[in-house]
């Protein structure tokens, strides 16, 4: 009898014939790699294996929340089972927002994500411990980061132990960058899975649905739209075969992610994004129908956007994967709705890696503080030099690092919170004001850290009724917040509201107020006077994302000129300067075709004064020209903010220092003003006149403005007499006269009736009025 045998493992699983074999290569090797075909059992075998061999901890990251969360009420049975034992104390998981271990968890289920954060703060895997990166082939950029880090610890500690777990990976190419031989390969599935091209995704739903057996379908869908509408398209029949239609995407609450894993007695059909992809295990899939897309995050000329792209051979193989786990399983890849569908030989071997395709100003960040140039890094993928100096750029933007590449105060206060680099430079910001300021910023970066709580575009727009924000979308998105209570959640779905991003943003609010030492109890509405600080933290953290609106309404970004809309769900309106994050979305049009909306979201209005305060190292003010003001009648100035060579806009103030020199600027502005006043209404008479209306000189209203105002710099500080008569040289008759001007003014009359008589129609040649006059009549 082996000892997997006597430890009561399940030998109907591939890698039970690999125990001795797995245990033996990372006892004697630091890195260890083991390739498994998906349902061989690698994910939930493993690490108990290991745990019984003896290693006092075994953490083992997983890509997403659904799949750590899973997995180890999955150990927990098997170990329970197994053992005749509580396994909660033994198997645990933790993920940024929800944790279920203790101090004697002995296997961890860790997100790569927070399992990154360990690492690299000192808090990772120690002696006698082993960390295991499984779905590796994801390539996420926290895997990349932590594949990069463990190279970096081996090197450095010939204890620390790593195993690479992947159903699909690039075996010889790893192991030589490890720098190891230990390589172990699990052939063999528990049963086949045929492997066929369909028609369509609609009617091999159908074909499945008319057959005689039941099948439990998996059927892969880009993204939420359009598990909605494929839900809407096969309701009816499903219906009348008595099928439950189960959506599971990730803005789900993780009840509905369960009903995709109960058994039910006519089958099921499961509409899933990419979520179900890997380390994820519904036994009962008889049959997956694959679209063979996926939406998904890539930067384009800078901007990050969420486009439909192809997967690649590897992801086909993974999703094949979900059938054929108790029973013999098929696997149709098929076209959805006329969008390409490309054959699997036609498609790449692997996907393209996070890292090469997505901002890495946090991760760059990151590694910064703890003094790791990001060049400097080993990474498995590398990213490109134009991404790193990107990162660089908008690091340098936001004041978090300079332009040699040193963390600054601001950096170092940004990576103390779990955020994007943008909302952490708001949270530094936000440290200049109030408790109050500071925890409703917290409230507000919560809600966009998810993705928002409102639904965009022009469909849902019940939740406006609940904010009557006109300068900030991201101030508007927390009135609606704290107006939830008021609504039943039975409305949220027709008020544009995202349920389960609800529970997500109030997560996050938690983690950051217990990081920040804030009392959620201080989420009260806006105060008048809170509303500038709360914009001054927003822009502080978009600085580099400034936009300026022409006036067809476009955004063009003040550096590279790029031209985008704003988003149609936004609430500012009529603004001339906004910060906000562009943004690629690619849509299926009615054609079949897709379509590219190049957006700009998130908008705030900015006031220009900020960002002298903001980023001075960016920007420059100079005072303009000085004019005279006769809504105040003062003497004012016109202060220009420079953002290079470009104007942005400018701010006018009163100038009130009364000194020689303004007393000077007051009187030339105000004659001046004055004389364009009295040249405006000479040209007026001088339409209709051919004799000569005189014009009045400049210099004679500069004297003659200096005897009656020569001592002041506004009319403020001049009697009412005195302001009448200083008013009153912008007059035409104080000049000529009044017998004059009343001349001039009964001819202009009488000259105005006949050549510009007004119709319905307007103003008519005399040889038209005949019948303008009998339609009057």
């Amino acid at each position: 009898m082996t000892v997997a045998s006597q430890l009561g493992f399940s030998d109907t699983l591939p890698v039970f014939d690999f125990y001795d074999t797995i245990v033996d290569a990372v006892d004697q090797n630091q890195v260890t790699i083991i390739t498994a075909e998906t349902g061989a059992g690698k994910s939930t075998q493993v690490p108990q294996y290991l745990a019984e061999h003896g290693y006092s901890k075994v953490i083992v990251t997983q890509p997403r929340i659904l799949a750590a969360r899973n997995l180890s009420r999955r150990v927990r049975e098997e170990y329970a089972i197994r053992t005749g034992k509580d396994g909660d104390d033994r198997i645990g998981y933790r993920t940024a927002h929800e944790r279920d271990d203790s101090p004697r968890t002995q296997i961890l289920y860790c997100t790569d994500g927070l399992q990154l954060v360990r690492e690299i703060t000192g808090a990772g895997t120690e002696e006698q411990q082993v960390l295991v990166l499984d779905e590796v082939h994801e390539w996420n950029e926290n895997m990349e980061v932590l594949v990069a880090w463990a190279k970096k610890r081996c090197e450095e500690e010939p204890r620390f132990k790593v195993v690479v777990m992947s159903a699909t990976i690039e075996t010889s190419t790893l192991a030589e960058y490890f720098d190891t031989t230990a390589v172990v390969n699990v052939p063999g599935r528990s049963y086949e899975v045929k492997k066929r091209r369909g028609t369509d995704v609609l009617s091999e739903i159908f074909n499945q649905l008319e057959a005689t057996t039941k099948s439990n379908m998996l059927v892969f869908l880009p993204g939420k739209s359009e598990i909605q509408n494929v839900g809407e398209a096969i309701k009816t029949k499903a219906d009348e075969a008595g099928v439950p239609v189960i959506p599971l995407h990730s803005q789900l609450e993780a009840t509905a992610q369960q009903e995709a894993f109960a058994n039910y007695p006519n089958g099921k059909i499961i509409l899933a994004t990419n979520i179900a992809q890997t380390s994820v295990t519904i036994d009962d899939v008889d049959v997956v129908i694959d679209s063979g897309l996926e939406r998904r995050s890539e930067v384009r000329n800078g901007v990050e956007g969420l486009f439909i792209a192809q997967i690649s051979q590897a992801d086909c193989l993974q999703r094949a994967g979900r059938a054929g786990r108790t029973k013999a399983g098929e696997y149709i890849l098929a076209p959805y709705d006329s969008m390409p569908c490309l054959e699997f030989d036609d498609r790449p071997e692997y996907a393209t890696p996070e890292i090469m395709r997505k901002h890495i100003d946090r991760l760059t960040l990151r590694l910064a503080n703890v003094g790791i140039d990001i060049e400097m890094l080993d990474f498995y993928h590398d990213p490109s030099k134009k991404a790193i100096q990107r990162a660089k750029r908008t690091l340098v933007a936001l004041g978090a690092m300079t332009k040699k590449g040193d963390v600054t105060r601001i950096g170092r206060q940004m990576e103390q919170f779990p955020v994007e680099s943008s909302y952490g430079r708001m949270l530094v910001e936000a440290q200049k004001y109030s408790k109050e300021v500071q925890t409703k910023l917290a409230a507000i970066i919560g809600i966009q850290e998810i993705g928002g709580i409102v639904k965009g575009g022009t469909r849902y727009t019940g939740w406006r009724k609940y904010t009557k924000q006109y300068k900030s979308d991201l101030l508007a998105q927390y009135d609606v917040y704290l107006a939830l209570p008021l609504m039943i959640a039975a409305e949220y779905e027709e008020t544009g509201i995202i349920s389960k991003n609800v529970h997500k943003a109030k997560e996050v609010m938690e983690r950051l107020d217990r990081d920040l030492g804030l009392d959620p109890e201080l989420l009260t509405p806006i105060a008048e006077d809170e509303q500038d600080p709360l914009l001054r933290c927003i822009v502080a953290g978009q600085i580099d994302q400034l936009w300026m609106i022409n006036e067809k309404g476009e955004a063009e970004h003040i550096v590279t000129k790029q031209k985008r809309e704003l988003s149609s769900g936004t609430v500012v309106r009529n603004p001339k300067l906004v910060t906000g994050t562009p943004f690629d979305l690619q849509v299926p049009t009615r054609s079949g075709d897709l379509e590219t909306l190049h957006l700009v979201q998130g908008v705030t209005a900015v006031n220009t004064d900020w960002l002298l305060e903001l980023a001075p190292e960016l920007f420059m003010s100079r005072r303009g020209k000085v004019q005279y003001d006769p809504r105040s009648g003062k003497l004012t100035t016109r202060q220009m903010v420079r953002f290079g060579g470009q104007v942005l806009e400018g701010s006018g103030t009163s100038v009130n220092e009364n000194t020689p020199e303004n007393r000077r600027l007051f009187i030339d502005a105000f004659a001046t003003w004055a004389y364009e006043q009295l040249e405006r209404e000479r040209r007026s008479f001088a339409k209709y006149h051919t004799k000569r209306i005189p014009s009045v000189p400049l210099p004679q209203l500069r004297q003659q403005a200096r005897v009656i105002a020569g001592h002041v710099i506004s009319l403020d500080a001049l009697s009412s007499k005195q302001r009448v008569e200083l008013i009153s040289l912008s007059k035409l008759s104080t000049h000529l006269g009044n017998d004059f001007m009343a001349k001039l003014g009964a001819s202009h009359s009488r000259h105005t009736r006949t050549e510009q008589r007004p119709t319905r129609r307007g103003w008519q040649p005399k040889h038209k009025r005949k019948f303008d006059r009998r339609r009057d009549s």
